[in-house]
């Protein structure tokens, strides 16, 4: 069902990749709530430790940002954490299509980042979703920014081997879907691909 995502991306101090993945899995663990950690594996910038926290609505994320300011807990943690990174970064995702979750559960996620020419978003996600609807290697998730960049919507695509992602990576450059990545040519001015490997997911 289409909610959002809290999404914390965290860059590792050099030798404090380990400690920061270790405790992002940690407070996940300790929240009984919806996510995913990753660390990245192939990035266009620094590596990093990716955490995702599933919400279903806004008023639930007000929800949760209200137990976080009262639990001092989890606000040490958080800052424990944070002092072992270079940078922290925190976005809340709308989620536009869910992705489908390869049988057997994911292993990695592939991160397309787009950036949308201004005033092309809506006809960029348009697009997005025709690739959804007959691509047929994976099935991508979308989302889109609430806060930050707002041209910036996501393909994320959970996927359980290297090969998966590799018969994608065919799949988009085949002729099938050469009128599509022409027109995201034209609809963007900045692709971005990230690879991570998932080290916890959470039920919930």
């Amino acid at each position: 069902m289409p909610g959002y995502v809290q999404v914390i991306e965290r860059i590792p101090k050099p030798g404090k990749n380990k400690t920061v993945l270790q405790r992002t899995v940690a407070t996940l663990e300790s929240l009984n709530r919806r996510g995913v950690v990753m660390e990245s594996i192939s990035n266009a910038t620094e590596r990093r430790v990716v955490g995702l926290l599933n919400v279903e609505s806004m008023a639930a994320l007000e929800t949760f940002y209200d137990n976080y300011r009262v639990n001092p807990g989890l606000i040490r943690a958080f800052e424990e954490n944070g002092a072992d990174c270079e940078k922290v970064r925190s976005d809340i995702l709308e989620i536009v299509e869910t992705p489908v979750h390869p049988d057997g559960g994911a292993k990695y996620w592939a991160r397309n980042l787009l950036v949308a020419r201004r005033g092309e978003l809506p006809n960029l996600i348009a697009v997005m979703k025709e690739i959804r609807s007959i691509a047929q290697s994976v099935t991508p998730g979308i989302t889109k920014t609430i806060g930050g960049n707002a041209d910036s919507p996501r393909a994320v695509i959970p996927i359980s081997s290297l090969e998966q992602f590799e018969a994608w990576n065919h799949e988009m450059a085949s002729d099938k879907l050469k009128p599509y990545r022409e027109q995201l040519n034209a609809l963007t001015v900045q692709r971005i691909t990230e690879l991570t490997r998932v080290a916890y997911i959470s039920r919930g």
